[in-house]
């Protein structure tokens, strides 16, 4: 009879819940870690680290790992992408984006590339290009430019491309690609703000705010949810919103009709 196994190091909770997980799922499917080694073809240490909660294993081990334990490989995922983002630490280093409308360089766009990338978990570059649809609309090579910030997708489509691998969806995609054409326009304009565009920012706005109701946004506009906000509030959102486009010199003759008081 093998040693007992050692505690799950939490040191790291995020790296150690997925951890305790990957312990449960192989329980659960009744197979030692030589037996486990046998179907996956990971080795029964990489298998054994994998499951300590002081490494995060590979995104292919944790694959190989829910195909033959018969389990739910986006549950795996999901812990996965939590503990690379604490292991890594970059993530809280980094700004969130300001809303696509309102970039106005190069830089700027650099840095919401970054930033999604570092959200998604930093998958390796070579599967980066896998999400990405293939390398082909992604090389490996490319995006490392780009995650170095020595320059910005060669197209709009490798700009799509880059935001699929990151999980960004096609609503979000849209409006990032737009920007992107914006910002990477030989001769750039300043941001055009319409009404369609500010009932976005304030769904941005509103995403920070209204934590508990997220999972609404797939279902109603952000921008309707402005009246489930306490009034007070949601002058605080009017301000904000109307401080964001007039640092563009945009939306002084927005007129808002969804419970915001009206822009002057």
């Amino acid at each position: 009879m093998g040693r007992p196994e050692l505690p799950v190091d939490h040191t790291v909770p995020a790296r150690g819940a997925l951890a305790a997980v990957l312990r449960k799922v192989r329980h659960t499917a009744r197979l030692s870690y030589d037996e486990l080694a046998a179907r996956t073809g990971v080795s029964a240490t990489v298998l054994k680290r994998a499951a300590s909660g002081r490494h995060v294993p590979a995104r292919e081990t944790l694959t190989a790992i829910a195909k033959t334990c018969h389990t739910s490989e986006k549950a795996l995922e999901d812990l996965w992408k939590d503990a690379r983002i604490a292991d890594r630490g970059r993530l809280k280093q980094l700004q969130r984006p300001a809303s696509p409308e309102l970039l106005n360089s190069p830089a700027a766009f650099s840095e919401a590339l970054v930033y999604f990338y570092e959200r998604a978990g930093a998958p390796p570059l070579r599967h980066l290009g896998e999400l990405a649809g293939g390398a082909h609309l992604l090389p490996a090579s490319t995006a490392g430019r780009i995650l170095n910030r020595q320059a910005l997708p060669a197209s709009r489509q490798q700009c799509i491309a880059f935001l699929t691998a990151c999980g960004i969806g096609p609503r979000l995609q849209k409006r990032w690609a737009d920007a992107y054409d914006r910002i990477t326009a030989p001769h750039r304009d300043a941001p055009h703000i319409d009404d369609e565009a500010a009932r976005a920012i304030a769904t941005d706005l509103l995403w920070d705010r209204l934590p508990a109701k997220r999972g609404l946004f797939q279902q109603r506009p952000g921008w309707d949810l402005v009246r489930d906000l306490p009034p007070k509030e949601r002058l605080v959102v009017a301000e904000e919103l109307r401080g964001l486009l007039e640092a563009t010199g945009q939306g002084r003759n927005l007129r808002f009709t969804t419970g915001l008081p009206r822009a002057a």
